[in-house]
């Protein structure tokens, strides 16, 4: 009787440690293999600094900045004339701007105006005007140059200016921010003191 007893309990030993091992198997066993979490590489490494949360907030704010400029200026509509009524008002406006710094309205105002051929060669066209004025009497070269230099300069323009002759004349180069320049030349001849302004407008643009 107790032998038999003993045969029992020695079965049942062996199989609960079957079923232990059974449940450390399962334990153990996955359906996928077990991933590790991606690690930002640190400071000495290469690319760590730039791998930053911060870092990455900040890359990606600037690439959108730059595509809203890009789509702003593909969007925008130029301000720059392209077409042959456009250059041509752009110089007569600037010219008449320059005679209103005249002290008083001249004597005399002939233009001569020229459509002419882009000096590119391409099949654009240019308008160029030539205007000459007689001053009225008391009509003093140095102070009406110096009036105009300041006047256009403190408009952002550049200017500059040289003298020529015995008699004092003066010469002048007028360039504003869309770079259509004006030159002047004051001359003081026997016959009378006569202003002379020359511009060429920018070339036209048929794809404008």
């Amino acid at each position: 009787m107790t032998t038999e007893m003993s045969g029992v309990n020695d079965g049942g030993g062996a199989g609960g440690q079957r079923e232990s091992d059974r449940g450390g198997s399962l334990q153990h066993f996955r359906l996928l293999p077990r991933r590790k979490l991606p690690k930002l590489p640190g400071k000495d490494e290469p690319w760590g600094g730039l791998l930053k949360p911060a870092t990455l907030i900040s890359i990606g704010i600037a690439v959108v900045l730059v595509a809203a400029v890009w789509i702003g200026i593909a969007t925008a509509r130029p301000s720059t004339p392209t077409t042959l009524d456009g250059v041509t008002a752009e110089v007569t406006a600037q010219m008449d701007d320059l005679t209103a710094t005249l002290p008083a309205p001249p004597v005399s105002t002939t233009d001569t105006p020229v459509v002419q051929e882009c000096p590119d060669g391409s099949a654009e066209q240019q308008y160029s005007l030539e205007r000459v004025m007689v001053p009225a009497d008391g009509f003093v070269p140095t102070s009406w140059a110096q009036a105009a230099r300041e006047h256009f300069e403190a408009l952002g323009w550049t200017v500059r200016s040289d003298t020529f002759g015995e008699r004092g004349g003066i010469t002048m180069t007028l360039v504003g921010r869309n770079l259509v320049p004006l030159a002047v030349t004051i001359d003081p001849a026997d016959t009378g003191t006569t202003i002379t302004v020359q511009s060429d407008s920018r070339c036209t643009d048929s794809a404008g």
